[in-house]
This record gives C-alpha cells, sequence and structure tokens, in this order.
C-alpha cells in the first residue's frame, strides 16, 4: 500500500472522530445507508485483507436513549480489537488514540451545549418578568363555606322560629283590638276610661304592653296603667290586659269622693285616706256636699294627700262619715240619703261636732257629736228618725244633742 492510499484511508477515520455529538436524524439515516451500501462493504473487506481494521465511531451523545446503543457498539468494537491483538502495535496504538480523541470531543461538545441551554435560559428568565401566579378560588359548597356547629343550627333554627312568630302576631287580624271590656267603676264611665286608655279600634294589641319583665310577662299595659293613675286621681288601681282574640280587659279600682274641704282658692274634694280628688273654685251655683270646715289646710296638690294642721281632726270627720255611709248602705227601700244630704260637719277645738243635714221635707238639722264609740248606732238612730219624719214635725229651734246616753232636742 502506497503513501497516497494510507493518507486517504486515515483521513477517513479523524473525519469519522471529529463528528458532533448531536445529530440530526437525516445524518444517521445516510451513515446506515452507506454503511448498508455493497461498495463501502467491499472496501472494508479490501482494507482487512491489506492488514487494517477500520472502525467508525457513531454518535454516542446524541440522546439519552441512544447512549445504550452506542455502549453496545464499543463493546462490540472492543471485542474486535481483541480478536486482533496480533496484528502489530502500530495500529492498536493509532486506533486508541483516535478513540481519546471522539470521547474528548464528545466530552467538550456536551459541555459547551449544557453551558449553551444554561445560558438561554438565564436569558430567557431575564428578557421575560415573572408574572405572578393567579390562585384560583377554590369552590366550596355552603358546609364548607360556613361550618356550622350543632348548637349553631339550633340558634338559627330558633331565630327563624321567632322572626316567624313575630311576623304572623303582627299580621293576624286576632291581634288587633276589636271589643274592650270595663269593669269595676262606678263614678267614671266605659268612655271616660277609654278615653285615658288613648285606645283605638283596630290597634295593636300587643303596641300598649310594656312595663317591668312581669308586666311583659303577662301582657299588661304597665306603663300605661301608671299613666293613668298618675293623671286620673279617680283610678286607685287599673289593670290593663289583652286577651286573645282582639280584646283588651280593664279592671279599675276607684278612688270614692268623700267630702269636701275649703282652700283659699275654692274647695278641694277628698277621698277617705285625704287624696285629693279634685280642685274647684268657690260656686254658689254648685253643690259642694259634705263639707269639713275647722281643719287647718297648708297646701293642697291633686292626686296627692292634703296637708292638714292636724291629721287627726280630719280622721274624726272620715269616721263620721262613714257610718252615716254605712246606714244608708243598711237601710231596705228607703229613698232619702242621709249622706247626701249631710251639708257641712264643723269640728271644734273643744272636740265638739256639728252635723249639719238636711230632712227629707228639707228642713236643715243640725246635731251635736262628742264620743265615737256609739257613732254608728247614733247614725243609724238619726237615719230611722229622718224617715219616720219624726224631726220635721218639731216646731222647735234648736239642735240635737247626741252626746249623752239619749239624743235630747235642745232650743238655741
Amino acid at each position: 500500500m502506497d503513501d497516497n492510499e494510507l493518507d486517504k484511508l486515515f483521513g477517513e477515520v479523524s473525519e469519522a472522530a471529529s463528528k458532533p455529538a448531536k445529530e440530526t436524524s437525516g445524518d444517521s439515516e445516510k451513515e446506515s445507508s452507506k454503511k448498508e451500501d455493497p461498495d463501502s462493504a467491499s472496501s472494508a473487506e479490501e482494507l482487512r485483507e491489506n492488514g487494517f481494521i477500520v472502525k467508525n465511531y457513531e454518535d454516542d451523545a446524541g440522546s439519552d436513549e441512544d447512549g445504550s446503543e452506542n455502549d453496545d457498539s464499543e463493546e462490540d468494537n472492543t471485542s474486535d480489537n481483541e480478536e486482533t491483538d496480533d496484528e502489530s502495535d502500530v495500529e492498536t496504538e493509532d486506533g486508541e488514540g483516535s478513540e481519546e480523541e471522539s470521547e474528548e470531543s464528545e466530552d467538550t461538545e456536551d459541555g459547551e451545549e449544557s453551558e449553551d441551554e444554561e445560558e438561554e435560559s438565564e436569558a430567557s428568565e431575564k428578557r421575560a418578568p415573572k408574572k405572578p401566579v393567579k390562585k384560583r378560588a377554590e369552590k366550596r359548597t355552603l358546609p364548607e363555606s360556613f361550618p356550622l356547629s350543632k348548637r349553631g343550627m339550633t340558634i338559627i333554627a330558633l331565630l327563624l322560629v321567632i322572626i316567624g312568630l313575630a311576623a304572623l302576631i303582627y299580621f293576624l287580624p286576632a291581634f288587633r283590638v276589636r271589643n274592650v271590656h270595663v269593669e269595676g267603676n262606678i263614678s267614671l264611665t266605659d268612655q271616660q276610661i277609654l278615653r285615658d286608655l288613648k285606645l283605638e279600634y283596630n290597634d295593636h294589641l300587643m303596641g300598649g304592653v310594656s312595663g317591668n319583665i312581669l308586666d311583659v310577662i303577662r301582657l299588661d299595659y304597665g306603663k300605661t296603667e301608671e299613666r293613668i293613675k298618675r293623671e286620673n286621681p279617680y283610678i286607685e288601681d287599673i289593670r290593663v290586659s289583652i286577651k286573645l282574640p282582639s280584646t283588651v280587659d280593664v279592671t279599675v279600682r276607684e278612688r270614692r269622693k268623700v267630702c269636701y274641704i275649703r282652700t283659699p282658692d275654692g274647695y278641694a274634694a277628698l277621698d277617705k285616706d285625704g287624696i285629693v280628688l279634685e280642685l274647684s273654685s268657690f260656686d254658689a251655683n254648685k253643690r259642694v256636699r259634705p263639707v269639713i270646715s275647722g281643719l287647718t289646710v297648708k297646701g293642697a296638690e291633686l292626686g296627692k294627700p292634703v296637708k292638714l294642721g292636724n291629721t287627726n281632726d280630719y280622721k274624726k270627720a272620715i269616721i263620721v262619715l262613714g257610718a252615716i255611709l254605712a246606714a244608708d248602705n243598711a237601710s231596705v227601700g228607703d229613698t232619702y240619703s242621709m249622706f247626701e244630704n249631710t251639708s257641712e260637719l264643723r269640728i271644734l277645738p273643744s272636740g265638739y261636732m256639728f252635723l249639719t243635714v238636711y230632712s227629707p221635707a228639707g228642713k236643715l238639722v243640725q246635731v251635736k257629736l262628742n264620743s265615737l264609740e256609739k257613732i254608728s248606732d247614733n247614725m243609724a238612730w238619726l237615719l230611722y228618725a229622718f224617715n219616720s219624719e219624726a224631726l220635721d214635725k218639731t216646731k222647735t229651734k234648736g239642735f240635737l244633742d247626741m252626746t249623752g246616753d239619749d239624743p235630747t232636742l235642745r232650743e238655741y
């Protein structure tokens, strides 16, 4: 073999070793076609006959999947080299040198490619700023969004029940005022009490429920009751409560006027406890009976106890008037009322009392009283005397003395 053929042969071997590690699929197909070419096979046989072995190295670093195939080819080549160990040392050294050069070239190409890829990735990161990643809102069901315990569910159920009851109470006609029942009133009329209540037809029954906790539980008009007692002194006590359907029950306890007393401005009507029920000026046409005279009046305010200099005298007068009223109530079948015809009860500083009464015939009779021990019996006897017209038949101008054991008619 001459020198030109050797140069040509070694030149092909070096070109195969200096090929890049990553080739396209088209190049690999061309190489496979060359291997299958019969001309190339015959040239290889010619070289083998001449005593040389040509090794063609395929790309090892094309991809991670082709690595195992390249390893197998290298093992095959090494086995061929072992079979030809009886060949010359020059040929093996040249082959080994070519292998080392191809491996070094593959390593360098792999390193350069990895560095290029890293630089490209860094450059792309610098060019494209990172966008904030939006988190998708997780779709949750109602129980997951509002976790409730058994206690919470119970509270919600109770609230719904309360709201439903409130709606029924507000809209149902059974909770509207249709009827009002008033009882216990004597001197006051039903219309006067309704006017004080300020209650109108078709008002809501629950509109007046108020007061303390007990009043609210009993469904009473507590604040309305207190207002009426302040505004109307004749009402000692009143209770207003609702009754389904559509009914308001009113129970009244009145104060009864028993006497009048003189004040600097006129008259003050009092009950048995001395509560001022009325205040009026002097009116000659107005009949004011009975009047308690001889008291020292310091002040009189509507709805409050009268202020007197001596309350014991007032109590004595009230006892006498109470005995007169009891005698009237005990009389059956008589139309004459001694209490209504009592004009005045005067209390003297000495302790005596003078009672002025009109008889059934209209005669003015004065009665002198002292002790209160037998006052009930004395008033019962006096009423009998008026009904029997015994005092109207006498022509004596005087007074009836009832301070002793027996009533005595005395002249002035």
